[in-house]
């Protein structure tokens, strides 16, 4: 069965076996999945069956169900899939079968039918030497070359797929799709061993496509656990009229006359196994198909490691892409760092202590109608780059640019300790490259910026209400810090109370006043940035 897993930066984490349908998600307690968050709905999803495999479905929640970072109403799950539910992100494991079923045949291994050729003893496609073999009859010889040939084209045609830019789902598809060509099996499937060490079942083949694909897998577990943990393949013939299987129980019951199970290894590393079987005849499957099998299996496996790779490496890249638009390189590096031990990243909303920036242009609209589209477009864009390079420099977060202003945040994700210092820093440093830029452009271009800044308790967090997250703060700190800046004079630096008390030992500051932010509030005071001691 599929599975819900719940993991959290420091690799906290549970896992929930999808074994029923619907399977819902929510904050009620009678939910399969509870998750207790004022943003979660009582019911807020739910899993169903769909013609190709499973679905979530969104049950109309306040927030809404994202997966991939993308707001779905209904979408078909695939493996590795992300869901975010509040702030609880899930990963979705899929399996392909029901149920799979070990059986404990020991006897299998004890037939004298059986084969077991070591995966280091590899030797396929060996070409024909008369000169050390000894002579065959031509219609033998014929029949060697052209299964060689065959076998041949089939690696030939698995290595072109491994150099191309498929997905991993789509390589394993191919590769039991090779199989089936050259291998004459009724089933087989493909299993990866996941990281709780545990065969996963990845795909599934008939060669009847009528076969139901919802039964049971029965598999030896002696022969798995010698293929696994031994590094062997191993040919199995005559299962159903050699004696010595009478204590096989899976054999009997499902009639398997024939099967062949090699492992898929890497190196030293024994990554999953591969699975033919026979319902039809003894001796279905030759010694030339076992060590075919083991062939194809030494191409997948380096196919599936490197497909694992790009997955991983594509996927850091997203991430990192999005996250440099945002954040500080060495903000950026620490994520990816937490991200990669602890296998996601979090996305919880918690409070932290932290100082919010606003940085606006004065009379923005006098300066659009001096200026054509275009003009404005290249000022404001050369004028970000500047400003956002010096929040980064000083370990701060982009937090979003609103029109012709920016918001910035100092503390979140990550304190440095001296987050009102930085962001006191930043701001001097920025009205002094305003006034270089300023310099070099002509009369006309030029503008002037009001700066509010505040320090404390904020609410931070991935924060999305349609098909968008975005690591943003909230609170009254916030809107101090916006009211600051609406109110400074063109080019004045203004600072809230508690960034007073963390940087006055620092800065040559001056009261510059108090005020109500809001209508029935008590008065904040502001002091004015005059520089640095």
């Amino acid at each position: 069965m599929s599975n819900l897993i719940l993991k959290n930066i420091r690799g906290e984490g549970s896992t929930y076996p999808i074994n029923k349908i619907p399977f819902k998600i929510g904050r009620d307690q009678k939910n399969d999945v509870v998750l207790e968050s004022k943003i979660v709905s009582r019911e807020h999803a739910q899993i169903k069956r769909a013609k190709e495999g499973l679905a979530i479905v969104d049950r109309d929640s306040h927030n809404g169900t994202f997966v991939n970072g993308t707001r779905i109403k209904e979408v078909l799950l695939r493996d590795g899939d992300e869901i975010l539910v509040g702030e609880t992100l899930i990963l979705y494991q899929e399996t392909i079968a029901e149920d799979i079923h070990f059986s404990a045949d020991d006897s299998l291994l004890d037939s004298k039918a059986t084969i077991i050729r070591p995966i280091e003893d590899l030797a396929i496609i060996e070409p024909l030497r008369s000169e050390v073999q000894p002579p065959r009859r031509k219609d033998q010889r014929i029949d060697q070359l052209e299964r060689n040939n065959q076998n041949l084209i089939i690696l030939y045609q698995l290595s072109e797929k491994l150099i191309s830019s498929i997905t991993l789902r789509e390589l394993l598809d191919m590769i039991i799709e090779l199989i089936f060509k050259s291998i004459d099996a009724d089933r087989g499937f493909l299993m990866l061993i996941d990281e709780g060490e545990k065969l996963i079942p990845k795909v599934i083949k008939y060669r009847d496509s009528s076969s139901n694909g919802d039964e049971k897998i029965t598999i030896s577990q002696t022969i798995v656990n010698r293929v696994v943990q031994d590094r062997v393949a191993i040919l199995t013939s005559d299962a159903m009229v050699d004696p010595r299987f009478n204590e096989g129980e899976s054999i009997y019951l499902h009639g398997i006359r024939s099967a062949i199970c090699v492992p898929l290894w890497r190196g030293k590393d024994i990554i999953g196994i591969i699975h033919l079987d026979s319902f039809r005849q003894a001796n279905q499957f030759t010694e030339n198909d076992l060590e075919l099998l083991m062939a194809i299996a030494n191409h997948a496996a380096i196919g599936i490691e490197q497909a694992r790779l790009n997955e991983k490496i594509l996927r850091e890249t997203q991430i990192r892409s999005n996250l440099e638009r945002f954040h500080s390189p060495d903000v950026v590096n620490t994520i990816m760092k937490e991200s990669a031990e602890g296998g996601t990243l979090s996305l919880k909303v918690e409070e932290k202590v932290a100082t919010a920036l606003f940085l606006d242009i004065q009379n923005f609209t006098l300066l659009a109608e001096r200026l054509s589209p275009p003009e404005v477009a290249s000022l404001l864009n050369e004028y970000f780059s500047i400003m956002t390079d010096i929040i980064f420099e000083y370990d701060g977060t982009l937090d979003k640019y609103i029109g012709d202003a920016i918001m910035a945040t100092f503390g979140a994700p990550y304190s440095h300790g001296n987050d009102a210092e930085k962001a006191v820093l930043a701001a001097l440093k920025m009205r002094q490259e305003l006034k270089r830029l300023m310099n070099r452009k002509e009369e006309k271009r030029r503008f002037d910026v009001r700066i509010g800044i505040n320090s404390g308790n904020v609410v931070a967090g991935y924060i999305g209400s349609t098909k968008r997250l975005e690591y943003t703060v909230l609170g009254d700190v916030v809107n101090v810090a916006s009211y600051l800046e609406s109110i400074a004079e063109p080019n004045e630096i203004l600072i809230g109370e508690e960034t007073f008390r963390q940087v006055n030992k620092l800065f040559f500051l001056e009261e510059a006043g108090k005020k109500k932010v809001k209508r029935g509030t008590s008065e904040v005071r502001f002091y004015r940035v005059i520089g640095e001691k």
